[in-house]
Parts: structure tokens; sequence; C-alpha cells
């Protein structure tokens, strides 16, 4: 008993009086003006940095609304054009060279046309992009005359070319034109496939090219004379459906299909028996989308000795709705029955499946 008497009481949370007085007053108050030290150092390092931020901001935006001045003496620009002439062999050497260019244009020096074709005929494809994007950032009709003649000569990447071109348009059009009549298939190529931006440009020769003899270009004027309109363009499509190239054969259809319309369902139903599986498709997105005037197309390839074509057909009529109407209007027609023989026992299935969802759903509306 004496033991437990010598030791202090332990405290209880009800004693608020003693606890209270055992804590040291100056504690606290350092306690509170260290936490508001740092509150306040916090506040102000985030004002500073707000208005840091800010400031440049603002300085950079002026920085890119201030015209640059882009005056240069003689010595400085004989010395660029001795830059751009040489044929460095370092990383830093090339990068110099092109910078000197890009300072030679923004000059408006008289040396950057002829300098422009020297560098475009560089063996440094590197340097050669980028003579290509300063010619494209430029946009001058000498530029797009030289971009047109880097294209036909092949002085660089023709696909960065002709993006250039594209992103020009429509200011290239009416050199582009020279183009469909090169004597190389990949000029050709380029320029049909270019001509797509202007529909009322070079027409007679694109269908003079879908008789030509390399099937890239066919393919390429196919495409571009699907964006155009005309007895003559609808003609020139509905014969390439039978060319000897299968990607050609798809191009045609889907061209075709938006030219010629519901007059051309009869023939683009054919290639539902193709052997390529890419035209099978492009001739059913085809005649998917002329809707229910195909309709009399598709019921006449049912019964084809060709099971794919016979299946393209069902599956087309059941995405126009004509199967669902079928089915709910005449479930016990003897069309119906063809239909499902040509689809097969998962597409009836499928279809019963939905007609009976359908059914199910106009009960509960009527309940």
């Amino acid at each position: 008993m004496a033991i437990t008497r010598s030791l202090a009481r332990i405290p209880r949370s009800r004693d608020v009086t003693r606890l209270r007085d055992d804590d040291d007053g100056r504690v606290d108050d350092v306690v509170l003006r260290v936490a508001f030290a740092v509150l306040t150092f916090a506040v102000a390092t985030w004002l500073a940095l707000s208005l840091a931020l800010l400031v440049g901001r603002v300085h950079h935006d002026r920085l890119l609304r201030r015209p640059r001045s882009t005056a240069l003496g003689a010595r400085a620009a004989r010395r660029l054009v001795r830059r751009v002439r040489s044929h460095p062999r370092t990383e830093w050497g090339r990068w110099r060279r092109v910078t000197a260019l890009q300072r030679l244009e923004r000059a408006h020096h008289p040396s950057v046309p002829p300098l422009v074709r020297l560098v475009l005929q560089d063996p440094d494809q590197r340097i050669v992009g980028a003579a290509i994007r300063t010619l494209g950032d430029l946009g001058d009709a000498w530029a797009i005359d030289i971009l047109v003649d880097a294209l036909r000569r092949g002085h660089g990447s023709r696909s960065r070319i002709a993006a250039e071109l594209e992103e020009l348009a429509p200011a290239p059009g009416p050199k582009l034109t020279s183009l469909l009549r090169d004597w190389n298939p990949a000029v050709r190529f380029w320029g049909a496939t270019l001509l797509q931006s202007y529909g009322d440009l070079g027409e007679a020769t694109l269908i003079t090219l879908t008789w030509d003899s390399d099937p890239n270009v066919r393919a390429a004027a196919v495409e571009t004379l699907g964006t155009r309109t005309g007895r003559a363009v609808g003609t020139a499509l509905l014969a390439r459906l039978d060319d000897s190239e299968w990607f050609v054969r798809v191009h045609a259809a889907r061209a075709a299909g938006h030219v010629v319309g519901v007059e051309a369902a009869p023939t683009i139903t054919r290639l539902l028996a193709d052997e390529r599986w890419w035209v099978r498709t492009a001739a059913k997105d085809a005649l998917r989308a002329m809707g229910a005037d195909a309709v009399p197309s598709l019921l006449s390839v049912l019964t084809h000795d060709d099971p794919f074509a016979r299946n393209g057909a069902a599956e087309v009529l059941q995405d126009v709705g004509f199967v669902d109407f079928l089915a709910l209007d005449n479930p016990r027609s003897a069309l119906l029955e063809r239909i499902y023989a040509a689809g097969g026992d998962r597409y009836r299935e499928a279809v019963e499946t939905r007609i009976g969802g359908l059914a199910e759903l106009d009960e509960v509306q009527v309940a």
C-alpha cells in the first residue's frame, strides 16, 4: 500500500483542470508563431511564383508578336551563302547550313531559289527534308514551282513534297495538271492524288488515267474521280469494276456507288463473288449506302453459285432493314426462307432472336 501511494497517479481524461495546468503556455505560443511564419512564407512564395509566371508569359507573347529583324548586311549574306553551299560532315555543320538557308529566306535574299534547288539535290535526306519544309512555309509562287519540280524529279521524299503541296491548296492547283502527263508513273500517281482537292481540274486526263498501264495510277485516278460527278466519270468508274488488280476494284466499287448510285448496283453486286475479301467488303459498303434501292439487285444474287455472294447479299439485305421488315410482315414468306438459306443457320438464329425481342418490346409498350 505504501508503494502504491508513493507512485504518482496517472492523469485521466476527466482531470481537465490538472492536464491544462500541466501544459506549458510558452510551447503553445511558439507553435502558433512557427505555424503563422510557415503559412506566411508559403503564401508569399505562391504569389511570387504566380507573378513571375504571369510576367514571363506576357514577355514571351510580346516577343512572338514583335517582328524579327530580317535585314542582312552584305558581309553576313555572303557568309550565309557560303555556308549553304558547303557540305558539312558533322551534325552541327548540317544544322548551321539549314539555319543559314532559313535566315536568307527570311531576309528575302535573291540567292534563295538557286540555293534551295542546290540543297534539294543533297544526298542527306535530312537536309533535303528541311529544304522542303522551308518551301512549304514560304508558299510563294516560286516555292510552289520548286516543290512541283522536286516532286517530278524525285528530289526528296515525294510523299513529303505532296503533303506540303496539299497544305498550300488551292494555290498549286493549276500547276498540278502537268504531273498527270509525266512519263514517270510515280509522278502521275501523286498528280492524280493531289487533284482530289480540285474538283474542276484535269477531269478528262483523269478519265484517261483510269486506263493507265500502272495499277497505282489507275487506283489514284479512280479515287479522285469518286469525288466528281457526271456521266463520263461514271462510265469510267464502272469500267474499272472489272480491273485486273484487286485494289483498283476496291476503289472503283466505292467510287461508282457514290457517283453512279443505284444504277451501278447490278454491276457492283457481281463483286460480291470476288476472290478478294477487300473487294467483297467494298461492294457491300457501296450497296449498303444505297439503302432500299439496292434490294432488287441483291435479291437476284440469293441463288448465285458462289456462297460468298449469297452470304454477302443476305448480310446487306439485313443491314438495310429489308429482312426485319419481311420477318415481321410475313414470317413464313418463301423469299425470307431463301434469304435464311443464303445467310446460314446462325444468320437465321440472329434474325429470329432480334425479331422475338422486338415483339416482346411491342407487347410491353401496349400493356
